[in-house]
């Protein structure tokens, strides 16, 4: 069961921060004044910050169902 959830959440992580990408750059764009490369770091950051967050909740989910 480790093994599974191990491959989900690095697919969620990874669909996550592709979904995230533009849409963090577009509203930090709009919402705060950056450009080049403060804007592409702190969209980066911001991506991988809630990718991580979303591959967090799969790794619970699995870790409650695990319990059982």
């Amino acid at each position: 069961m480790r093994n599974a959830a191990t491959i989900v959440s690095f697919v969620v992580f990874i669909v996550a921060f592709v979904a995230t990408r533009d849409l963090t750059r577009t509203f930090l764009a709009s919402w705060v004044d950056l450009g080049g490369v403060a804007l592409w770091a702190a969209s980066f950051a911001s991506s991988v910050a809630l990718a991580g967050l979303a591959a967090g909740l799969v790794l619970q989910i699995f870790r409650f169902f695990d319990r059982g």
